[in-house]
């Protein structure tokens, strides 16, 4: 296939600033989707991304367009919140070109800057283009301006053009698209000289995986980039990373189902039919070689880890099965996802998870929920914190760094709020907006910062982070005790700063949702071996001092004192043999309200 007439590209941008939407008259213009016979945000198959109106998961379609001569167009259309980033980052190790698409009505956010990062960072022509043009709201000029700024960009080049663009009603679409044709360039062959290269040499194989799934009755199908070699029914090859060797089954492009082709070859974009049963072994950012000749591995693998953790129970315990086989079955289509199962004795068994972010935490409880009929109780997430040696600083937790984009009357809010969250002040960008980025842990991040954010900046603030890396912090166990029984699902590590905070909030919570008793119920927070906070339900009292109608023992002291001493060791002996039980429906309170 002629290299020249093959271009390789993704739509970036910062979340809702209307992808898909873009996507959409794409496909109508290329005839790969007739106008108004298709479902809006067309490659976004998933119904709660489509109710939320944001992609969570990447999307690549293979279209024809004719100018002059007929060019075949990959696009990959990439989610726009930060939790899915990865996808970005193997998204973009596949194509030539970007459209990094701005919100005329929002201008440039956090993960605006973020994307363009990557796409810079990988040498990719960039092509900016201002969205919703139509509205009566949007600030055309002014976000052009700020796309010139940031990219550096002369605009009266044809280099430095910035495309206007109504995605919604297609104005300005066609010509994006006959952009892309002229500006992207194609995809660059990894052996030029081929004359001159040997034919084992020639049939080198190097495929990048950037997506997979799993099928019940084909396995894992991965989602590849073919940059050297030919990829073919019946081929024996190997994953580069994982060492597993497996046999094609198929393979084809997107159109945006699969659609079977005879081969896949370099340049190209398309899927590969493994017949393997496992979709760990198949990972994102492995690399497809040959088995014979032991091709090189792609640079640019690295591992997903999960960043936030929380324990998924079923309300109902007898669900505890389907849960599992629930959390199994959305396993083999979320390579990210990690779960290990829990016992708790308040709620019965569970599955401890760990998650992208609280995004990807949300998602999927709402999958389990919606697709498996499971009504479940997530609890707050935590972070999770590494062991550092003896010593009284012993642990670790994780930092991130953090990227706001604020107008610049709500800079003095945003600071003071982010001195208020343990961040560590980097630099400032005052260019149009402001850009601000600081180090922060990222326990403090995942607990209200974001809400906090949107509530100082009345909205308009907007937020995007990466891990940094682990720094050591004076932490300790958290432990809640009721009449001195510690509730293990309460316990969690807390920085000392957050400690007393944490420690008053979780046992006036508990005091609140715990039912009276026939006897005292005390609730303590206990903090490095200390009590730091505590409560007291007190507990029912019936009026021993009235029998029927008569009061017992009237005008003798002693009498009175002698019935209200004895009411007071029967409920300190009902305290010593008596334990309490935590209703259920006040973890489940306590867990909702937390979440």
């Amino acid at each position: 296939m002629d290299l020249s007439h093959i271009r390789n590209f993704a739509i970036i941008a910062h979340i809702d600033h209307g992808k898909s939407t873009l996507a959409d008259r794409l496909l109508e213009i290329t005839g790969v989707v007739q106008q108004g016979k298709h479902d809006e945000q067309y490659l976004d198959r998933n119904p709660i991304s489509r109710e939320r109106g944001i992609t969570i998961k990447l999307a690549p379609v293979r279209m024809n367009y004719t100018l002059s001569k007929t060019y075949i167009l990959n696009l990959i259309d990439t989610p726009g919140h930060v939790d899915f980033s990865y996808e970005v980052d193997r998204t973009l190790a596949c194509v030539e070109g970007v459209i990094l698409l701005v919100d005329a009505t929002q201008g440039v956010q956090a993960q605006t800057i973020s994307n363009a990062f990557k796409a810079i960072e990988k040498n990719l022509t960039i092509i900016p283009v201002v969205n919703k043009i139509d509205l009566p709201s949007a600030e055309t000029e002014k976000t052009k301006q700020q796309l010139i700024d940031f990219l550096g960009i002369d605009p009266s080049t044809s280099s430095g053009q910035v495309f206007e663009v109504s995605a919604k009603t297609g104005q300005g679409v066609k010509e994006l698209l006959q952009a892309v044709i002229l500006k992207i360039p194609n995809p660059k062959s990894q052996f030029p000289n081929k004359s001159q290269m040997t034919n084992d040499k020639f049939q080198e194989i190097q495929s990048l995986i950037f997506d997979s799934y799993y099928d019940s009755h084909r396995g894992v199908i991965a989602f590849a980039r073919v940059f050297s070699g030919k990829l073919r029914k019946g081929l024996k090859v190997k994953l580069g990373v994982a060492s597993e060797i497996f046999e094609i089954q198929e393979v084809g492009n997107f159109s945006p189902d699969l659609h079977p082709s005879d081969r896949l070859v370099e340049g190209e974009i398309g899927y590969v039919v493994t017949n393997l049963k496992d979709i760990h072994k198949v990972e994102v950012g492995d690399t497809i070689i040959d088995v014979k000749n032991q091709s090189s591995i792609l640079s640019g693998y690295k591992k997903v880890k999960p960043m936030v953790f929380a324990s998924i129970f079923p309300t109902d315990t007898s669900d505890y099965l389907n849960l599992k086989k629930a959390l199994e079955k959305l396993y083999l289509n979320d390579s990210s996802l990690e779960f290990s199962g829990i016992h708790s004795k308040a709620l019965g068994a569970g599955f401890r998870v760990g998650f992208l972010g609280l995004l990807h935490a949300d998602v999927v409880r709402e999958r389990l929920e919606r697709e498996f009929n499971l009504s479940l109780v997530l609890t707050p997430p935590q972070v999770e914190y590494k062991s550092a040696g003896e010593g009284k600083f012993s642990l670790q937790e994780p930092w991130v760094k953090i990227f706001i984009i604020t107008p610049n009357e709500y800079v003095g809010a945003v600071m003071r709020l982010c001195e208020q969250y343990r961040a560590k002040f980097m630099t400032m960008d005052n260019k149009n907006q402001i850009m601000l980025k600081y180090e922060m842990p990222l326990s403090e991040m995942i607990s209200d910062f974001y809400d906090s954010l949107k509530s100082v900046s009345s909205g308009y603030a907007s937020l995007d982070w990466e891990f940094f890396e682990y720094r050591l912090v004076e932490a300790d166990k958290l432990l809640l005790l009721i009449n001195g029984d510690p509730v293990e699902e309460f316990s969690e590590i807390v920085v000392k700063e957050r400690s007393f905070e944490k420690a008053h909030m979780l046992v006036k919570r508990l005091r609140d949702l715990i039912t009276r008793q026939q006897y005292e119920i005390k609730i303590q927070a206990q903090y490095k071996g200390k009590i730091v906070a505590s409560e007291r339900i007190a507990p029912f009292r019936k009026d021993v001092l009235i029998k029927g109608s008569k009061v017992v023992g009237a005008g003798d002291v002693g009498r009175k004192r002698k019935l209200l001493e004895k009411q007071k060791m029967g409920k300190k002996k009902m305290k010593m043999i008596g334990k309490v039980e935590v209703p259920k429906e006040a973890f489940l309170k306590l867990f909702r309200r937390s979440s």
